[in-house]
């Protein structure tokens, strides 16, 4: 039986098309390996949304490209966003590549395997593959609910790469969840490029509340929802309301403001201003007064003035950011904003971001105290020692922010412990189990 290795890059909705893909050659007689080595194929899931990634992307292609020459690799595969957008480059600049797989059709992964094709560009369109391997933390799993994006903000090339909103429907979304919920489901994480714009392209409306509504009625009792990348300017009342009956929603907002500058909004192609999404901020804790908030901020957008980069901190103190996470403007080719005037110089974006991240920390270890003194669920992920383990209450998301260290005599991967939060150690909390 040959081995297949799969290295995934980049985001959740990555990490969801190698789930599916693995599932998918197992199914065909492959073995899936954890040694690159001992692979007889070797796939590589990029991710090509900014410079950075592009750039991890090709140092992993490479370093995996010598066990063309000293391993068993038949094959490297190049898959995902790269792939999809690079196509030719990867073909003609690094010929160990063996074959570049698009980000279409995945099923069509198993004959691109086996035929002699160099590249494999299948048709996009909407995913309705249920079954798949879960690969992330125990107890937790991602559903995505639309792929691809229609808001083209002028930095984003997602849009390009991954084309417009392909929505998914309603039943099929369900049916997915019933598979998942055989996978010890403790945590279920609805994630797209855009969620709150979940349905506007196959029911002519917004209908995330509607899809909230019916998953709601589908978990099991004891089950986390989180919903990851809300779009502000798609956030209606009609969506906070079915949040606020959901039995299973936990109030963690994910909402990428990207900027508290107006002008910089504009020039984003954002419909929305810092007065529409503080006001936003304000009616999410009229529902939710504990709601954890976690956004996103470009740093160094073109035309970016020192004055524009202080409104940004001053948005993210005023609304009281729970978590955030900051980029460099990155120029992506075909962007609006890749051939505007007043590109900022790199060490100018670095040194804002910096900024921004030890700015934005501080108010994290403010906003978190409130929790300390608190009884928790805590999501147990992983055993450091006896009698110590690594997890995450409802505030946390998987990977994004900080972990909660556990001290309880014994607990099992993948399940919820109550424990009294005792205090703060830079972004992670440390809890006593009762």
């Amino acid at each position: 039986m040959e081995k297949i290795y799969i290295e995934t890059l980049g985001c959740s909705k990555n990490q969801i098309d190698s789930e599916k893909i693995s599932f998918l050659l197992q199914e065909n007689g492959y073995e899936l390996t954890d040694e690159a080595i001992s692979a007889s194929y070797i796939i590589v899931n990029t991710c090509g949304f900014i410079q950075k990634a592009k750039e991890e992307a090709i140092e992993v292609i490479l370093e995996f490209s010598k066990l063309k020459k000293d391993g068993c690799c038949k094959k490297l595969i190049v898959a995902g966003c790269l792939a999809q957008k690079y196509t030719k480059i990867l073909i003609d600049e690094i010929p160990e590549v063996d074959l570049v797989f698009g980000i279409g059709d995945l099923s069509q992964i198993v004959n691109a395997i086996k035929s002699e094709e160099k590249v494999v560009i299948p048709e996009i369109g909407k995913d309705n593959l249920i079954k798949r391997n879960i690969i992330g933390f125990p107890g937790s799993a991602y559903l995505r609910v639309s792929d691809g994006c229609s808001n083209f903000c002028s930095y984003c090339a997602i849009p390009l790469i991954r084309g417009s909103i392909r929505s998914r429907e309603i039943r099929d979304i369900l049916k997915e969840l019933e598979f998942l919920k055989t996978k010890n489901l403790k945590e279920l994480i609805l994630i797209a490029q855009d969620t709150s714009n979940y349905g506007i392209d196959i029911y002519n409306e917004k209908q995330l509340y509607k899809l909230i509504i019916e998953i709601d009625k589908s978990m099991d009792e004891n089950q986390w929802l989180r919903v990851l990348y809300m779009h502000p300017d798609h956030i209606d009342d009609k969506l906070l309301e079915s949040f606020a009956i959901s039995k299973h929603f936990i109030p963690y907002f994910d909402i990428p403001f990207q900027s508290g500058s107006n002008r910089i909004l504009e020039l984003m192609g954002r419909n929305g201003n810092t007065v529409n999404y503080l006001k936003l901020v304000e009616k999410i804790r009229n529902f939710f007064p504990d709601a954890v908030f976690r956004s996103s901020f470009i740093a160094g957008f073109p035309s970016e003035k020192e004055e524009d980069f202080q409104d940004t901190l001053n948005f993210i103190k005023e609304a009281k950011i729970d978590w955030a996470s900051g980029f460099v403007y990155s120029q992506e080719d075909g962007t609006k904003a890749c051939d505007m005037k007043d590109q900022i110089k790199e060490k100018v974006k670095e040194k804002r971001l910096n900024k921004l991240l030890d700015f934005t920390e501080q108010i994290t270890n403010e906003r978190l105290k409130r929790f300390i003194g608190t009884t928790q669920k805590i999501l147990i992920e992983e055993k450091v020692e006896d009698g110590l383990y690594i997890g995450r209450f409802w505030g946390q998301a998987p990977e994004v922010d900080g972990l909660t260290v556990i001290d309880i005599e014994e607990a099992k991967e993948g399940t919820f412990v109550e424990a009294e939060i005792k205090k703060m150690t830079g972004k992670d909390l440390f809890a006593v189990g009762l």
